[in-house]
């Protein structure tokens, strides 16, 4: 169970308590800022796009350079999956993007173990976001398309520079 208290800070309370953060950001020299998410069981991913971690949040004016996915276990699916990676403002309510980071990135470019495919804006899979200055404050979500993953894991590396 969770909820905002009066200070407007979400708390969580008992087994909410105990999941592990997926997220975190990587201190890095100059002014490009990387976060890194790790999706551990891409069957755990449904057609509705959901928070990924409540610790990591990618902030307002961070301009969106680019993004990697790193395939750390195939990922499989029993059809055609499609992958996508975006934002929900701090509210928890209200989309920023769902698919800003990441649209509708076909499976066979990350099926394969090892594999790393780097987005930028224009390329196959980005998301409306890349290439942009974000507006608002906002947390990591993720979901598929099409067909859910059968197995698989997944690092998704978001590089940007604070505006």
């Amino acid at each position: 169970m969770a909820w905002y208290n009066s200070d407007g800070l979400y708390v969580k309370f008992g087994t909410e308590t105990d999941t592990a953060a997926k997220a975190g950001e990587y201190s890095t020299l100059g002014p490009q800022r990387m976060v890194e998410l790790k999706i551990t069981a891409m069957t755990a991913l449904g057609t509705a796009a959901a928070i990924q971690d409540d610790t990591v949040v990618i902030p307002k004016n961070a301009r969106i350079e680019k993004i990697e996915i790193v395939t750390e276990t195939a990922c499989t699916s029993g059809g055609s999956a499609t992958l996508n990676i975006g934002l929900i403002r701090t509210d928890r309510t209200t989309e920023l993007d769902y698919d800003g980071f990441v649209a509708a990135l076909a499976l066979a470019s990350f099926n394969a173990a090892g594999e790393t495919y780097t987005i930028t804006n224009g390329a196959t899979g980005a998301g409306a976001l890349v290439g942009t200055t974000l507006s608002n404050n906002g947390y990591l979500t993720a979901d598929y398309d099409t067909a859910a993953f059968t197995a698989g894991a997944i690092k998704v590396r978001i590089y940007f520079i604070r505006t």
